[in-house]
């Protein structure tokens, strides 16, 4: 069994446990926060499953004579708008009056995931023109994300305040590491072998789900110990 096999059983087993953790805590969730546990949960699965077909083979193809794992990209594409969703709700008392600015936020994302998808197929040095895009878009979305909801979520005071602070922190930091992987890895420049990069992408990903997904869950705010007003998804 290969170092890449192994890293991806090894992701595949960490992301279908973080799933059944939180399917476990949904037993105590408080009705008015729901939406956190579900949303999470599925970011879980998703990336499970995505995990399982990179490693069953059918989650990548041959490009050039490198292996590329398009399944990331298609986990990325909906697991990165829920994780904004997630912190959305968090930082937010209400989403009635700000689907405008987290739309193009979510938005940007899914353009930034599209775009690396693009530029990870492509062979020739036009890929850096897409990856740039790509880049252009996470700038829109790191500005949202820390310019627009983070002095929302600091207005909040408290343990939102803090959880909130946390979260982004952890996400921003997390988020600039991937297209630092990507342009060193096996896509980019290849300065990092295949295994290499399947393993960082991979300890990125745990972290910015499985363990983005303990520090909300187990939080005060979404168990109710500190009073958190509806988390009902409202009609756009």
């Amino acid at each position: 069994m290969s170092t890449t096999t192994i890293i991806l059983w090894i992701g595949t087993a960490i992301m279908t446990l973080g799933l059944l953790a939180f399917l476990g805590l949904t037993l105590k969730a408080p009705t008015e926060n729901r939406s956190f546990f579900t949303i999470t949960s599925l970011i879980a699965l998703i990336a499970a499953t995505a995990y399982f077909a990179m490693v069953t083979g059918y989650g990548s193809i041959v490009v050039g004579g490198r292996t590329f794992y398009f399944a990331r990209y298609i986990d990325w594409v909906f697991t990165t708008p829920l994780l904004l969703l997630d912190l959305s709700l968090l930082a937010l008392p209400t989403l009635s009056g700000n689907w405008n600015r987290i739309g193009t936020m979510i938005a940007a994302d899914v353009y930034m995931i599209i775009t690396g998808l693009v530029a990870g197929l492509i062979n020739s040095n036009f890929k850096y023109v897409w990856f740039i895009a790509s880049a252009i878009a996470f700038i829109v979305v790191l500005y949202n994300l820390l310019g627009y909801l983070f002095p929302l979520a600091a207005a909040r005071g408290g343990e939102v305040k803090q959880l909130f602070n946390t979260l982004s922190i952890l996400t921003a930091v997390l988020w600039i590491c991937y297209p630092i992987v990507w342009l060193l890895g096996t896509e980019g420049i290849r300065l990092f072998s295949l295994p290499l990069e399947v393993g960082l992408f991979a300890i990125l990903d745990i972290l910015a789900k499985v363990g983005f997904g303990f520090v909300l869950l187990t939080s005060g705010v979404v168990l109710g110990r500190e009073a958190a007003r509806r988390r009902a998804i409202p009609a756009m």
